[in-house]
């Protein structure tokens, strides 16, 4: 396949945002979505950079089947049917400008939009974080949101799920690396094409920053964005809807710095030790004094020692499972 400039004029640029895990990308999909004129489909979770890397690399399969039978693979794949509204083949076809992989994801977006009656679209998915480069080179005009959180209430909400990276080290190192680097890729593109929007902002202070979103998308405005709780049960799939149990209400305050109640100190100056030079980079509040207690090291210790899950994966050889705290609420309805 050949590569050119897929965006085309559909009136916007392609919007592409992003942010690590649990820094509240559902809810800016949910926020977006919920705009009259953008269609923003359930985050594929990595799949578009996953498909590029096998058809720049001539993958026989995805190459000599044409981009008929690559459509086909995408249409089936389960992320792809987690969305709101089922695509054909011919649906994306309908749509489709050119012959590159760019076009493509195009396509999808822009035939999913059409079943939503929605004139713009936008893509949701934290891959973006580690592969922007990529949809930049798809779409030389694209515009990136980057949705970041505290790390220390990212680290927090981590330690819910059952999934992902788990102890709070493991999470302020991976937190700290992915951004930074974004970051910097975000440097080398045009400042009017990167936005950065703070979780913090989007909940406490949810209109301004909406307004300020809008505006750098380039569209107006539209109330609609904070009625998003109505959605929830027609976008998110049932099945994944667990993992979001604050998403059917309104913005909630109280998950603004959780972090000053539910972390020990020792915990909060591990951290900082890891990951203070990012908080203060985003401008979070932070203690100032990089502390090396015995606490903090063997609290470390622990964390390295649990890396990768190794404990939760010893207990299930010995059949013994502990459910997070999402999935306890979850097998109990709330």
């Amino acid at each position: 396949m050949q590569e050119r400039d897929a965006s085309m004029s559909t009136g916007i640029a392609p919007v592409f945002m992003f942010g690590f895990e649990r820094s509240g990308t559902t809810l800016l999909t949910m926020m977006v979505g919920a705009h009259p004129e953008i269609a923003v489909p359930f985050s594929v979770t990595g799949l578009w950079y996953r498909y590029a890397r096998q058809v720049e690399s001539g993958q026989p399969a995805l190459v000599n089947g044409g981009i008929e039978a690559l459509i086909d693979r995408i249409v089936a794949e389960e992320r792809i049917q987690l969305w709101d509204t089922r695509l054909s083949r011919d649906d994306v076809l309908a749509v489709l400008a050119g012959t590159t992989f760019a076009d493509v994801v195009r396509a999808f977006h822009l035939a999913y939009a059409a079943k939503c009656g929605k004139p713009y679209w936008a893509n949701m998915d934290i891959g973006t974080l580690d592969h922007m480069d990529v949809p930049n080179r798809w779409f030389p005009d694209a515009k990136f949101i980057h949705i970041v959180r505290d790390g220390r209430d990212v680290a927090l909400s981590n330690q819910t799920m059952p999934y992902g990276p788990g102890n709070l080290s493991e999470v302020a190192v991976a937190w700290e690396r992915r951004l930074f680097l974004n970051l910097n890729m975000a440097a080398m593109i045009d400042p009017a094409r990167y936005l950065v929007i703070r979780y913090e902002d989007l909940i406490l202070r949810a209109e301004a920053t909406l307004q300020q979103l809008c505006a750098f998308i380039g569209v107006a405005y539209a109330p609609a964005m904070l009625t998003y709780p109505d959605q929830v049960d027609g976008r998110v799939p049932s099945e994944k809807r667990w993992l979001w149990p604050a998403l059917a209400s309104a913005p909630d305050a109280s998950k603004v710095g959780q972090w000053k109640a539910q972390m020990s100190r020792t915990e909060r100056d591990l951290f900082e030790n890891l990951a203070g030079t990012m908080l203060e980079r985003l401008g979070y509040e932070t203690l100032g004094i990089r502390r090396g207690g015995l606490s903090v090291h063997a609290l470390e210790l622990c964390h390295f020692l649990d890396r990768g899950h190794r404990l939760k994966r010893f207990g299930a050889k010995l059949g013994i499972r502990r459910l997070t705290k999402l999935e306890r609420a979850a097998r109990h309805g709330g």
